[in-house]
This record gives C-alpha cells, sequence and structure tokens, in this order.
C-alpha cells in the first residue's frame, strides 16, 4: 500500500469481502476459503499502513480522563 487511495481502497475491500463472508448469524463464514485469504492480507496491510501513517499518540492525562 503506497498511497491514502490504496488504503481507501483496500478498507472498501475489505468492506465488501465482510458483506460477502458475513453468515445469517452475523458471524464470518470460512467455506470461501481464497476470500477470507484476501480478508486477512488486507487488514494486515490496512493495520502496517495506519501505524506508519495514521498513528495514535498516548493522550495527555486530561485527555484521558
Amino acid at each position: 500500500m503506497h498511497s491514502e487511495a490504496d488504503y481507501d481502497n483496500a478498507l472498501a475491500r475489505v468492506n465488501q469481502l465482510m458483506d460477502e463472508l458475513s453468515g445469517p448469524d452475523g458471524q464470518i463464514d470460512d467455506e470461501n476459503h481464497q476470500s477470507r485469504i484476501e480478508l486477512d492480507s488486507l487488514v494486515t496491510l490496512i493495520e502496517e499502513y495506519e501505524c506508519e501513517h495514521h498513528p495514535i499518540g498516548i493522550p495527555d492525562r486530561t485527555a484521558a480522563i
């Protein structure tokens, strides 16, 4: 993932895969193995991108309360 556009596209694809893989009970259905692999891979890439480009700092004490 090299840009904010890549990040946005990956988020959209994760949402699409979550919709496709969600069963009637809202749980992820593992029957579609390839889609599950794609989902897991995208989530990992998104997490890495967010850590680098959208870090969450430690709040000061006043903000934490």
